[in-house]
């Protein structure tokens, strides 16, 4: 006798019972798509229709009960006070023949709601938001840039219509410099809270951009700090002349090192960035003292050397 299996197909759920017995269902997870979609990603106890609760409770206690995906086991488990598995590949690849096929537009609107539905999730999560605040504040920066450069070049004529122009462009100006001091408390604020020991090292603003460049912490700190050095550069090394660093042009206390001796202050930084956010990826300990330590003594030391 096969066992009881509840699968589930898009937005809807479906039992087939043991032996001979005919499916049962649909038991739709919620008539709305959109909330069918939270429900679904979201899966526990209580959002099981109970109509497919019902039907399966007065199942004898020696029956076996399986259902998939692994969200639907575990929140039937939890309500039936019973143990629930998950079927083999054969069992469910049965299962999937069996129950009907769902209306191709009902599915495509289905998934893309549990997409949205995922993607809103993941975006919730610190390093989602500190990585969309850096994209954002490097983009509102080059826009402030480039308006500033535009307004140099800009001829007022008093009493015309370009002076009106004028006025109204200085407002929208200040309104986007605006913008970006408050990105960039907003960035700082979150690099500080995520990567601590990388802010202390690099700098709040540049431990941010280095994350987002990456791709997240994680893939970050598994870089090599030959790697991490030349993150967000240009240019492609070559044997003749390459980039010294990309982002980490940007660091802290770059601008205290002399222009000829700051490729060897990146490769020094580098490795003490790449020290700091593998701490921050894993331990969490709070390192920052002893590398900024470190950092401002190979400052002095570049300094003296150049003098």
């Amino acid at each position: 006798m096969r066992p009881t299996l509840v699968v589930g197909n898009g937005p809807l759920l479906f039992i087939l019972g043991p032996g001979e017995r005919a499916i049962a269902g649909p038991f739709p997870i919620d008539p709305d798509l959109r909330r069918a979609a939270v429900r679904f990603n979201e899966l526990g106890r209580d959002d099981l229709p109970a109509e497919l609760v019902a039907s399966i409770d007065p199942a004898r206690a020696e029956e076996t009960v399986l259902a998939a995906p692994a969200r639907i086991a575990r929140a039937l488990e939890e309500r039936l006070h019973r143990p629930v598995g998950e079927p083999n590949i054969d069992e469910l690849r049965t299962a999937r023949a069996a129950v009907p096929l769902l209306d191709a537009s009902t599915e495509r609107r289905f998934f893309l709601a549990l997409g949205r539905v995922r993607l809103e999730e993941a975006m919730r999560s610190p390093e989602e938001v500190l990585i969309t605040l850096a994209r954002e504040e490097d983009r509102v920066e080059r826009s402030v840039g480039r308006e500033a450069r535009a307004a140099e070049s800009f001829v007022r004529v008093p009493g015309s219509p370009l002076d009106h122009h004028l006025d109204t462009w200085t407002r929208a100006r200040d309104a986007l410099g605006d913008l970006e001091d408050a990105l960039r408390h907003s960035l700082e604020s979150q690099a500080k809270l995520l990567v601590p020991n990388l802010s202390a090292v690099v700098g709040p603003r540049t431990a941010a951009r280095l994350v987002a460049t990456a791709g997240g912490v994680r893939p970050l700190a598994r870089m090599p700090s030959a790697r991490l050095q030349l993150l967000g550069s240009r240019r492609r090394p070559s044997p003749e002349r390459g980039p010294r660093f990309g982002v980490l042009y940007r660091a802290d206390r770059m601008a205290d090192v002399p222009i000829g001796r700051r490729g060897a202050y990146a490769r020094s930084l580098a490795a003490l960035a790449a020290i700091a956010v593998r701490v921050d990826a894993t331990t969490r300990r709070d390192l920052s003292a002893a590398l900024v330590s470190r950092r401002d003594r190979r400052v002095d030391e570049l300094r003296r050397k150049h003098g």
